[in-house]
């Protein structure tokens, strides 16, 4: 009884032993995350990173501020790092880790105050999978866009230029999977050296188990903004679910066991939109996505502007005059000076004229009206002379060349600014005798015996009274 007892008792001491170990262990290893919060002081934009241990391949929620970053914003997560573009003040930035039962959660609390007087631009952008497999939309988005030019790299490499009178988004096609850096830049004059934001996006292989989903679209006969949407679905004959969403709202989901759901029938206002097919099969259970951005064109505005120097400077006011829905929120006018954009009216524009001040010079002055009716916008133009016409004449000259032993001339002008857009008129004795225009066409003129005075005559806006420069020339008998 003695022995066996003292069995009993190793044995239980050897369970609590292991027992103790396990325990000891899991608390040892017990998962933790942080998130390491990175800025560059006086912008609005963060970065933040989870840094976890013991919970990999969890699954992350990121919160701002309460509200759960999905839908488009979801886009802005890469890996476990999120991008974020801030109002000024204070917010709380968490992260959830749920994995199975597990649960962990980090929070940080920032206050973004911005620079104001940073002279350059706090850059931002956003990104979505435009269409599969390797299509991307990449959207700018900073309080400078409608004033500020900027360009969008791949990997370093100068892609497109963008200006502030042209769309705010990028759509690249990358040719393979990889890891891609994506920045966009600007200069100022007030920041030389220039200033930039980027973004690393990994490219992933296509689930090739997933078919090749697109689809075409044509304007039904007869209706007005009502579209026919017809899916194309290549690689499976199998299709579980097709859905359809214009700008992220779903409006058709139905199975498809006899081919229904295969068009879609829609009525649009006029606008822009994102139009989306959704194509789910039992071999790609998340399903396959294709979009396409369509612009309904509607009723365009009749406008037209008046222009009204204020006091003895160069200071001018623009009124627009009014049209339906000039006052409503969604409605721009921006102005424009030589292609230079200048800014855009402020609210009730009819009663608020533009105000911009000029240097010395003539201006083609534009109002360029955008309405939802009218996407694309619509333009009036004006010619404005600010201060007395600055006159620049070009230095002429003009070169004579004999044909052979005939006594005729080929007359060459010489190079200046411009040459190759102006005509330049030729006079013999005061007598006009014909016109050439550049420096590849000359003027040619067969002389008889005698002494002649040759004139070049040349007109440019810049010079609209004309500069004139003459040579003799002796044939002799």
């Amino acid at each position: 009884m003695k022995k066996l007892s003292i069995w009993f008792i190793s044995t239980l001491v050897l369970v609590l032993g292991f027992t103790s170990c396990e325990l000891n262990e899991e608390l040892e290893n017990d998962p933790e995350v942080e998130i390491v919060v990175d800025n560059k002081e006086g912008s609005a934009v963060y970065s933040f990173e989870a840094k976890t241990s013991g919970m990999e391949d969890a699954q992350l929620i990121w919160t701002v501020d309460g509200n759960v970053i999905d839908g488009e914003n979801q886009n802005d997560i890469i890996n476990q790092v999120l991008d974020y573009l801030f109002e000024s003040g204070e917010h709380t930035i968490c992260v959830k880790l749920i994995k199975g039962d597990l649960v962990r959660e980090a929070c940080v609390d920032i206050d973004v105050t911005v620079d104001e007087n940073n002279p350059c631009p706090d850059l931002f952008f956003r990104k979505e999978q435009y269409e599969e497999p390797y299509s991307y939309k990449f959207f700018a988005d900073f309080e400078e866009i409608d004033s500020l030019s900027y360009g969008w790299f791949v990997n370093g490499e100068l892609v497109e230029d963008s200006s502030p009178d042209e769309r705010n988004y990028f759509i690249y096609n990358f040719k393979e999977p990889g890891t891609y850096e994506i920045c966009i830049k600007a200069e100022t004059p007030d920041c030389p050296e220039g200033s930039s934001y980027c973004k690393e996006i990994v490219v992933e292989e296509p689930n090739r188990a997933c078919p090749e989903v697109a689809f075409e679209k044509e304007m039904e006969a007869g209706s007005v903004n009502t579209y026919i949407f017809e899916s194309i679905i290549e690689g499976t004959d199998e299709v579980t679910e097709i859905n359809w969403f214009v700008n992220d709202d779903r409006i058709e989901n139905a199975t498809d066991p006899q081919g229904g759901n295969r068009v879609l029938r829609y009525q649009f206002e006029p606008g822009v939109y994102k139009v989306c097919i959704q194509v789910i099969t039992p071999e790609c259970p998340e399903g396959v996505k294709y979009c396409k951005e369509i612009k309904v064109k509607g009723d365009c505005p009749e406008i037209s502007f008046e222009i009204a120097q204020e006091g003895s400077d160069f200071g001018y006011n623009f009124f627009p005059r009014a049209f339906e829905g000039i006052d409503e929120s969604d409605t721009t006018l921006e102005w424009y000076a030589n292609d230079t954009f200048l800014g855009k009216s402020g609210e009730f524009p009819h009663n608020n004229p533009f105000y911009t001040q000029l240097e010395r010079g003539q201006y083609l002055i534009c109002l360029v009206v955008k309405t939802n009716s009218c996407p694309e916008g619509v333009k009036s133009c004006k010619l404005l002379q600010v201060g007395e016409p600055i006159i620049s004449c070009p230095e002429l000259s003009f070169e004579l060349e004999q044909d052979g032993d005939n006594p005729a001339y080929y007359f060459y002008p010489g190079n200046f600014e411009g040459v190759e857009d102006v005509s330049s008129e030729w006079f013999i004795n005061e007598e006009y005798v014909g016109s050439s225009k550049g420096l590849k066409d000359p003027f040619y003129y067969q002389f008889n015996p005698g002494t002649y005075e040759i004139c070049l005559l040349i007109e440019t806006p810049e010079c609209p009274n004309g500069v004139k420069l003459c040579k003799e020339i002796v044939i002799p008998e």
